[in-house]
Protein backbone atom coordinates (compact mmCIF):
# COMPACT_ATOMS: atom_id res chain seq x y z
CA UNK A 1 0.00 0.00 0.00
CA UNK A 2 1.04 3.57 -0.37
CA UNK A 3 2.97 5.88 2.31
CA UNK A 4 -0.08 7.61 3.81
CA UNK A 5 0.99 11.32 3.33
CA UNK A 6 -0.01 12.61 6.90
CA UNK A 7 2.41 9.85 8.34
CA UNK A 8 5.00 10.97 5.74
CA UNK A 9 4.64 14.85 6.48
CA UNK A 10 5.67 14.18 10.58
CA UNK A 11 9.14 12.88 9.60
CA UNK A 12 11.42 15.29 9.79
CA UNK A 13 13.20 14.03 6.76
CA UNK A 14 13.22 16.41 3.08
CA UNK A 15 10.26 15.84 0.62
CA UNK A 16 10.55 15.48 -2.75
CA UNK A 17 7.86 15.42 -5.68
CA UNK A 18 8.90 13.71 -8.38
CA UNK A 19 6.78 14.79 -11.44
CA UNK A 20 6.60 12.64 -14.29
CA UNK A 21 7.65 9.64 -12.05
CA UNK A 22 7.02 6.44 -14.69
CA UNK A 23 9.52 8.15 -17.57
CA UNK A 24 13.18 7.22 -17.68
CA UNK A 25 14.37 10.46 -15.76
CA UNK A 26 11.69 10.65 -13.02
CA UNK A 27 12.03 7.11 -12.34
CA UNK A 28 15.89 7.25 -12.11
CA UNK A 29 15.93 10.70 -10.37
CA UNK A 30 13.16 8.77 -7.61
CA UNK A 31 15.88 6.11 -7.09
CA UNK A 32 18.62 8.05 -6.65
CA UNK A 33 16.22 10.60 -4.19
CA UNK A 34 15.60 7.44 -2.19
CA UNK A 35 19.47 6.39 -2.20
CA UNK A 36 20.02 10.06 -0.54
CA UNK A 37 17.60 9.58 1.80
CA UNK A 38 14.54 11.48 0.52
CA UNK A 39 10.82 10.91 1.24
CA UNK A 40 9.60 10.91 -2.36
CA UNK A 41 6.07 11.21 -3.88
CA UNK A 42 6.04 10.04 -7.42
CA UNK A 43 3.50 11.43 -9.87
CA UNK A 44 2.52 9.73 -13.03
CA UNK A 45 -0.27 9.22 -15.50
CA UNK A 46 -0.47 5.50 -15.26
CA UNK A 47 -2.83 3.13 -12.66
CA UNK A 48 0.61 2.37 -10.59
CA UNK A 49 4.42 2.40 -10.12
CA UNK A 50 6.25 1.83 -13.27
CA UNK A 51 9.88 1.33 -12.47
CA UNK A 52 9.91 2.09 -8.29
CA UNK A 53 8.24 -0.33 -5.65
CA UNK A 54 6.03 -0.01 -2.84
CA UNK A 55 8.48 0.85 0.20
CA UNK A 56 8.57 3.02 3.28
CA UNK A 57 9.55 6.16 1.83
CA UNK A 58 8.12 6.01 -1.60
CA UNK A 59 4.22 6.82 -2.56
CA UNK A 60 3.03 6.82 -6.09
CA UNK A 61 0.11 9.67 -7.06
CA UNK A 62 -1.83 8.30 -10.23
CA UNK A 63 -2.69 11.95 -11.29
CA UNK A 64 -2.94 13.40 -14.88
CA UNK A 65 -1.66 16.78 -14.94
CA UNK A 66 -4.03 18.57 -16.93
CA UNK A 67 -6.38 18.38 -13.78
CA UNK A 68 -4.97 21.42 -12.09
CA UNK A 69 -6.93 21.72 -9.07
CA UNK A 70 -6.59 18.21 -7.97
CA UNK A 71 -2.29 18.56 -8.67
CA UNK A 72 -2.66 21.48 -6.63
CA UNK A 73 -4.73 20.17 -3.39
CA UNK A 74 -1.92 17.04 -4.00
CA UNK A 75 1.11 19.97 -3.35
CA UNK A 76 -1.21 21.54 -0.68
CA UNK A 77 -1.35 17.79 1.04
CA UNK A 78 2.11 16.59 0.34
CA UNK A 79 4.17 20.36 1.33
CA UNK A 80 7.23 18.76 -0.50
CA UNK A 81 10.26 20.86 0.48
CA UNK A 82 11.69 19.90 -3.45
CA UNK A 83 9.36 19.85 -6.47
CA UNK A 84 11.48 18.08 -9.34
CA UNK A 85 9.04 19.03 -12.41
CA UNK A 86 10.10 16.10 -14.95
CA UNK A 87 7.00 15.56 -16.95
CA UNK A 88 6.98 16.48 -19.96
CA UNK A 89 4.71 15.71 -23.41
CA UNK A 90 7.71 15.02 -25.30
CA UNK A 91 8.14 12.65 -28.70
CA UNK A 92 11.37 11.21 -30.75
CA UNK A 93 11.58 12.82 -34.08
CA UNK A 94 8.39 13.40 -36.30
CA UNK A 95 6.21 13.19 -33.34
CA UNK A 96 2.94 15.57 -34.19
CA UNK A 97 2.46 18.40 -31.14
CA UNK A 98 -0.23 19.52 -32.89
CA UNK A 99 -2.25 16.58 -32.50
CA UNK A 100 -1.82 16.97 -28.87
CA UNK A 101 -1.74 20.39 -28.37
CA UNK A 102 -3.57 21.09 -25.71
CA UNK A 103 -2.08 18.24 -23.69
CA UNK A 104 1.50 19.90 -24.12
CA UNK A 105 0.76 22.84 -23.16
CA UNK A 106 -1.35 21.57 -19.48
CA UNK A 107 2.20 19.67 -19.14
CA UNK A 108 4.73 21.48 -19.87
CA UNK A 109 4.08 24.68 -18.91
CA UNK A 110 0.87 25.01 -17.04
CA UNK A 111 1.60 22.33 -14.67
CA UNK A 112 4.73 24.79 -14.04
CA UNK A 113 2.93 27.93 -13.67
CA UNK A 114 0.34 25.79 -10.95
CA UNK A 115 3.99 25.07 -8.96
CA UNK A 116 4.73 27.87 -8.95
CA UNK A 117 1.67 29.26 -7.49
CA UNK A 118 1.94 26.59 -4.99
CA UNK A 119 5.58 27.92 -3.78
CA UNK A 120 4.99 32.01 -3.64
CA UNK A 121 1.58 31.48 -1.90
CA UNK A 122 2.39 28.08 0.78
CA UNK A 123 5.53 27.07 0.57
CA UNK A 124 8.15 29.97 -0.24
CA UNK A 125 10.84 28.52 1.45
CA UNK A 126 10.54 25.26 -1.17
CA UNK A 127 12.68 24.68 -4.58
CA UNK A 128 11.68 23.86 -7.90
CA UNK A 129 14.25 22.31 -10.23
CA UNK A 130 12.32 22.57 -14.02
CA UNK A 131 13.93 19.78 -16.36
CA UNK A 132 14.18 22.10 -19.67
CA UNK A 133 16.13 20.63 -22.79
CA UNK A 134 18.93 21.42 -24.90
CA UNK A 135 16.58 21.80 -27.94
CA UNK A 136 15.54 25.52 -26.81
CA UNK A 137 18.57 26.67 -27.93
CA UNK A 138 17.70 26.60 -31.62
CA UNK A 139 17.80 23.74 -34.49
CA UNK A 140 21.28 25.65 -35.36
CA UNK A 141 22.98 25.31 -32.20
CA UNK A 142 26.11 28.05 -31.37
CA UNK A 143 29.48 26.83 -31.28
CA UNK A 144 30.08 27.34 -27.70
CA UNK A 145 26.57 26.83 -25.83
CA UNK A 146 26.23 28.51 -21.83
CA UNK A 147 23.51 28.87 -19.73
CA UNK A 148 23.27 32.41 -20.95
CA UNK A 149 22.58 31.41 -24.69
CA UNK A 150 19.78 32.94 -26.43
CA UNK A 151 16.59 30.67 -26.49
CA UNK A 152 14.44 30.15 -29.22
CA UNK A 153 11.22 28.27 -29.82
CA UNK A 154 11.07 26.35 -32.75
CA UNK A 155 7.79 23.87 -32.50
CA UNK A 156 5.56 23.46 -29.91
CA UNK A 157 7.56 21.60 -27.78
CA UNK A 158 10.07 23.85 -27.13
CA UNK A 159 7.35 27.13 -27.17
CA UNK A 160 6.17 25.12 -23.81
CA UNK A 161 9.57 24.70 -22.69
CA UNK A 162 10.62 28.45 -22.96
CA UNK A 163 7.39 29.75 -21.80
CA UNK A 164 7.86 27.56 -18.43
CA UNK A 165 11.39 28.93 -18.23
CA UNK A 166 10.10 32.96 -18.66
CA UNK A 167 7.36 31.91 -15.88
CA UNK A 168 9.86 30.41 -13.51
CA UNK A 169 12.51 33.87 -14.36
CA UNK A 170 9.24 36.58 -13.42
CA UNK A 171 7.97 34.41 -10.64
CA UNK A 172 11.78 34.38 -9.33
CA UNK A 173 12.44 38.09 -10.06
CA UNK A 174 8.75 39.00 -8.44
CA UNK A 175 8.24 36.89 -6.05
CA UNK A 176 11.55 35.64 -5.15
CA UNK A 177 10.81 31.96 -5.45
CA UNK A 178 13.63 29.41 -5.39
CA UNK A 179 12.53 27.90 -8.79
CA UNK A 180 15.64 27.08 -11.69
CA UNK A 181 16.21 25.28 -14.82
CA UNK A 182 18.32 22.45 -15.77
CA UNK A 183 18.42 22.45 -19.45
CA UNK A 184 19.43 18.42 -20.63
CA UNK A 185 21.24 17.87 -23.57
CA UNK A 186 20.00 14.04 -24.96
CA UNK A 187 20.27 11.41 -22.74
CA UNK A 188 19.75 7.97 -22.85
CA UNK A 189 19.01 4.55 -20.59
CA UNK A 190 17.72 0.91 -20.76
CA UNK A 191 14.46 2.80 -19.99
CA UNK A 192 13.73 4.69 -22.88
CA UNK A 193 11.48 3.89 -25.56
CA UNK A 194 12.88 2.62 -28.74
CA UNK A 195 11.56 4.82 -30.92
CA UNK A 196 14.30 6.88 -29.63
CA UNK A 197 17.21 7.21 -32.04
CA UNK A 198 19.80 5.72 -29.72
CA UNK A 199 17.96 2.74 -28.69
CA UNK A 200 16.98 2.21 -32.51
CA UNK A 201 20.14 1.79 -33.25
CA UNK A 202 20.98 -0.77 -30.43
CA UNK A 203 17.94 -2.86 -31.45
CA UNK A 204 19.35 -2.69 -35.00
CA UNK A 205 22.53 -3.57 -33.39
CA UNK A 206 20.88 -6.90 -31.50
CA UNK A 207 19.16 -8.17 -34.70
CA UNK A 208 22.42 -7.54 -36.76
CA UNK A 209 24.11 -9.84 -34.41
CA UNK A 210 21.79 -12.37 -34.22
CA UNK A 211 20.73 -12.37 -37.97
CA UNK A 212 23.77 -11.02 -40.61
CA UNK A 213 21.28 -10.31 -43.00
CA UNK A 214 18.92 -7.91 -41.41
CA UNK A 215 18.69 -4.33 -42.50
CA UNK A 216 16.81 -1.15 -40.88
CA UNK A 217 16.17 2.15 -41.87
CA UNK A 218 17.31 5.58 -40.22
CA UNK A 219 16.35 8.84 -41.36
CA UNK A 220 19.89 10.22 -41.01
CA UNK A 221 23.25 9.86 -39.09
CA UNK A 222 24.72 13.44 -40.38
CA UNK A 223 24.33 15.58 -37.16
CA UNK A 224 26.12 16.00 -33.97
CA UNK A 225 25.19 15.20 -30.67
CA UNK A 226 25.97 15.44 -27.03
CA UNK A 227 24.37 11.96 -25.58
CA UNK A 228 24.92 11.20 -21.95
CA UNK A 229 23.66 8.49 -19.36
CA UNK A 230 20.11 9.23 -17.85
CA UNK A 231 20.80 7.38 -13.85
CA UNK A 232 24.17 9.37 -14.27
CA UNK A 233 22.34 12.62 -15.04
CA UNK A 234 19.64 12.41 -12.53
CA UNK A 235 21.96 11.64 -9.85
CA UNK A 236 23.88 15.28 -10.86
CA UNK A 237 20.13 16.29 -10.60
CA UNK A 238 20.53 15.62 -6.96
CA UNK A 239 23.49 16.97 -6.54
CA UNK A 240 22.30 19.69 -7.72
CA UNK A 241 18.96 19.97 -5.02
CA UNK A 242 21.12 19.20 -2.28
CA UNK A 243 24.29 21.48 -3.06
CA UNK A 244 23.47 24.12 -5.32
CA UNK A 245 19.35 24.95 -5.78
CA UNK A 246 20.01 28.77 -6.55
CA UNK A 247 21.57 27.91 -10.31
CA UNK A 248 20.05 27.32 -13.62
CA UNK A 249 22.50 25.25 -15.09
CA UNK A 250 23.37 23.10 -18.67
CA UNK A 251 23.50 19.22 -18.16
CA UNK A 252 25.83 17.26 -20.42
CA UNK A 253 28.65 15.12 -20.97
CA UNK A 254 30.87 17.95 -23.24
CA UNK A 255 31.81 15.84 -25.58
CA UNK A 256 30.16 15.86 -29.11
CA UNK A 257 29.81 13.02 -31.19
CA UNK A 258 29.19 12.64 -35.10
CA UNK A 259 25.84 10.15 -35.42
CA UNK A 260 27.69 8.47 -38.17
CA UNK A 261 31.21 7.79 -36.00
CA UNK A 262 29.37 6.70 -33.20
CA UNK A 263 27.13 3.96 -35.40
CA UNK A 264 30.26 2.59 -37.04
CA UNK A 265 32.68 2.40 -33.75
CA UNK A 266 29.33 0.60 -32.07
CA UNK A 267 28.97 -2.08 -34.30
CA UNK A 268 32.78 -2.12 -34.77
CA UNK A 269 33.13 -3.16 -31.47
CA UNK A 270 30.44 -5.81 -31.98
CA UNK A 271 32.07 -7.44 -35.18
CA UNK A 272 29.33 -5.57 -37.46
CA UNK A 273 29.78 -3.26 -40.73
CA UNK A 274 27.34 -0.58 -39.90
CA UNK A 275 26.34 -0.28 -43.55
CA UNK A 276 25.09 -4.19 -44.17
CA UNK A 277 22.49 -3.29 -41.34
CA UNK A 278 21.41 0.21 -41.61
CA UNK A 279 20.15 2.24 -44.33
CA UNK A 280 19.40 6.02 -44.54
CA UNK A 281 16.28 7.64 -45.70
CA UNK A 282 18.36 11.24 -46.37
CA UNK A 283 21.43 11.78 -48.62
CA UNK A 284 24.40 12.10 -46.32
CA UNK A 285 25.30 15.21 -45.95
CA UNK A 286 28.65 16.16 -47.90
CA UNK A 287 30.16 18.04 -45.30
CA UNK A 288 29.71 18.06 -41.50
CA UNK A 289 28.18 21.20 -40.29
CA UNK A 290 30.55 22.99 -38.07
CA UNK A 291 30.96 20.79 -34.61
CA UNK A 292 29.66 22.37 -31.70
CA UNK A 293 30.14 21.93 -27.62
CA UNK A 294 28.24 22.53 -24.21
CA UNK A 295 30.26 24.59 -21.63
CA UNK A 296 30.14 22.39 -18.23
CA UNK A 297 32.41 25.04 -16.52
CA UNK A 298 29.47 26.62 -14.85
CA UNK A 299 27.89 23.17 -13.77
CA UNK A 300 31.28 21.83 -12.34
CA UNK A 301 31.76 25.33 -10.68
CA UNK A 302 28.32 24.86 -8.89
CA UNK A 303 28.88 21.14 -8.03
CA UNK A 304 32.65 19.67 -8.74
CA UNK A 305 31.47 17.14 -10.82
CA UNK A 306 30.41 16.62 -14.55
CA UNK A 307 28.76 13.56 -16.52
CA UNK A 308 31.83 11.00 -16.91
CA UNK A 309 29.93 8.08 -18.92
CA UNK A 310 29.73 8.08 -22.65
CA UNK A 311 27.11 7.11 -25.09
CA UNK A 312 28.87 3.78 -25.86
CA UNK A 313 28.79 3.08 -21.97
CA UNK A 314 24.94 3.41 -22.62
CA UNK A 315 24.72 2.02 -25.47
CA UNK A 316 26.23 -1.63 -23.66
CA UNK A 317 23.92 -0.86 -21.04
CA UNK A 318 20.97 -0.76 -23.74
CA UNK A 319 21.91 -3.87 -25.31
CA UNK A 320 22.81 -6.09 -21.95
CA UNK A 321 19.65 -5.47 -20.43
CA UNK A 322 17.59 -5.40 -23.12
CA UNK A 323 19.00 -8.14 -25.30
CA UNK A 324 20.52 -10.39 -23.28
CA UNK A 325 20.60 -13.29 -26.56
CA UNK A 326 22.60 -10.93 -28.48
CA UNK A 327 24.33 -9.34 -25.84
CA UNK A 328 25.77 -13.16 -24.73
CA UNK A 329 26.06 -14.08 -28.12
CA UNK A 330 28.29 -11.51 -28.92
CA UNK A 331 30.65 -12.10 -25.80
CA UNK A 332 31.03 -15.89 -26.76
CA UNK A 333 31.44 -15.13 -30.57
CA UNK A 334 35.26 -14.97 -30.75
CA UNK A 335 34.23 -12.73 -34.11
CA UNK A 336 33.49 -10.44 -32.08
CA UNK A 337 35.45 -7.87 -29.43
CA UNK A 338 33.10 -6.90 -26.60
Amino acid sequence: MPTNVSDVKTKKTRRALVLGVNGQDGSYLAERLLNHGWIVFGVGRQAGSRWIPTVSNFSYHALDLRDIPVFSALLDEIRPNAVFHFAAVHGSAGFSYEDHWQEVHFVNTISVHAVLEYLRCTAPESILIYASSSKVFGKTLPIRITESCQRYSSCIYTTTKNSATDLIFYYRERHKIKAHVVWTFNHESPRRSSTYFVPRIVDTLAKSVLNPSYTNKIETLSFWSDWGDAEEFMDVIVCIAEKTPGSDLLLATGKTVWAEDFVRVLFDKYGCFWKNHLVEILTPLAERPKKWQADLSTLYAATNRSPVRTIFDVADDILRLNYSKAWEFARNSESRIV
